[in-house]
């Protein structure tokens, strides 16, 4: 049986060595990345059983982040504490960090060619695509309800319209879930009494807890984080750090780009591409980036490996160079780690309570209408019929066919390199 199968646990230095070749490797993000991160550490590392990583997966997808980095930094919390959690999100995250800070440079130090910008033309027509596609699955398979379309609907105009940051819409669709959930009981129980015209009876909840699951059998210590030697070598940097900043009269540009980065990260829920409305307001509106600069972010964030949170990175290497890319990294990247390093424990004993099943029922509508104001804050940079129809035939493609989306970010890029040689 699963839950007799021995498992091992690992260290904070072998969590991040894992790490590190998953992110390397991790291309498309999202979903695609958590299963070959179960693959690795269940079928391969046996770090964990499945059903204990459904839980792990369960619980990274209800934090704001990433899921795969979300889920690596857990594991890695529930075997080595917060070091496990750092290595666990720091080796998942840094080959992407190392591959946009160098397609920044060059961006930046080698300008856009004509040529290069008809291929980033192409690369953001196919990114369209794929939010388009990933949109209209997540309606599919998340939203059956007249509120939660509703809900969705009005996501979507607090973002455009309304100018409503993706935190507030998230934590507009957590209250509506619990509003609805909470009306629809008292409608079921006012329909019972009716029907019976008898003393009320208590109803079963449709989200109570359910049974109690065999428990599985991890490693000594596995649910509990291992006990941490502090030492004064990390707080000692931070300080050094702090003060060379300081001064060099690099601390208040610092500052502001590190919270303005940090707010999108507490607000991240549904990945990168759920939080491009809100952080094109911010960049673009207060003229840090052009839109051609925040389009070629974005693309830049999902064709490399990692979180599509990386844009981030590019985007601060453009406000400045090494230190704001640096900063706008940490900034949006820090807020799902410190809360997975915080709550993630608790979470996990919480999620079959009605009261949470209930709130996510709220929020995945709201990430669908954040997801779909992506779609149409993207298209809106779209430059001619080229373009237009790489982004159809993206989302088409991916509607029906399973392919890697970084590869049809490449063909959108060489298919307008082609159309721009010849004339369209």
């Amino acid at each position: 049986m699963e839950s007799a199968r021995q498992t091992t646990r690992p260290e904070a230095g072998e969590i991040f060595r894992t790490s590190l070749r998953l992110g390397a490797t991790g291309f498309g993000g999202g979903l695609s990345v958590l299963s070959t991160i179960r693959a690795v550490c269940v079928e391969r590392r046996r770090w964990t059983t499945e059903r204990e990583f459904t839980r792990v997966a369960t619980v990274a997808q209800m934090i704001p982040g990433g899921a795969a980095a979300n889920a690596l930094a857990y594991l890695g919390f529930r075997y080595a504490g917060r070091r496990g959690a750092i290595a666990g999100y720091a080796g998942f995250v840094l080959p992407g960090l190392v591959a946009t800070l160098a397609l920044a440079v060059l961006y930046v130090k080698l300008g856009v060619s004509p040529r290069a910008g008809l291929v980033l033309d192409g690369f953001n027509a196919a990114v369209v695509g794929i939010i388009g596609s990933i949109t209209i699955q997540m309606v599919r398979s998340g939203i059956g309800r007249l509120w939660q379309m509703g809900l969705a609907g009005a996501a979507l105009l607090l973002s455009l319209p309304g100018g409503a940051s993706a935190g507030e819409v998230a934590l507009l669709g957590l209250v509506v879930g619990l509003v609805a959930d909470v009306s629809q009981k008292r409608a079921r129980l006012y329909r019972f009494r009716a029907r019976q015209r008898t003393a009320p009876v208590a109803l079963p909840d449709e989200g109570e807890l359910l049974p109690e699951e065999e428990p599985a059998a991890p490693a000594a210590g596995a649910d509990a984080p291992a006990p941490e030697r502090r030492g004064p070598l990390l707080p000692a940097i931070a300080l050094a750090g702090g003060a060379g900043i300081h001064f060099a009269g690099l601390d208040t540009a610092l500052f502001r780009i590190f919270v303005t980065f940090f707010r999108t990260g507490l607000g991240a829920y549904g990945g990168g591409f759920a939080i491009v409305p809100h952080l094109q307001g911010v960049l673009v509106g207060s003229g840090w980036l052009s839109a051609r600069q925040f389009a070629d972010a974005v693309a830049i964030g999902k064709l490399t490996p990692g979180p599509v949170l990386l844009m981030a990175t590019f985007a601060g290497y453009l406000l400045g160079g090494p230190l704001p890319a640096l900063a706008a990294t940490l900034g949006i990247f820090l807020p799902p780690l410190l809360l997975v390093i915080g709550i993630g424990a608790w979470l996990e004993r919480v999620r079959r309570s009605r009261a949470v099943r209930a709130a996510l029922r709220g929020l995945t509508p709201a990430v669908v209408g954040l997801m779909a104001a992506a779609a149409v804050t993207m298209g809106r940079s779209l430059d001619g019929a080229p373009a237009v129809a790489i982004a159809i035939a993206t989302g088409l493609t991916l509607q029906r066919f399973p392919i890697d989306p970084v590869l049809l970010i490449a063909a959108g890029g060489l298919v307008r390199l082609a159309a721009g040689l010849l004339g369209a």
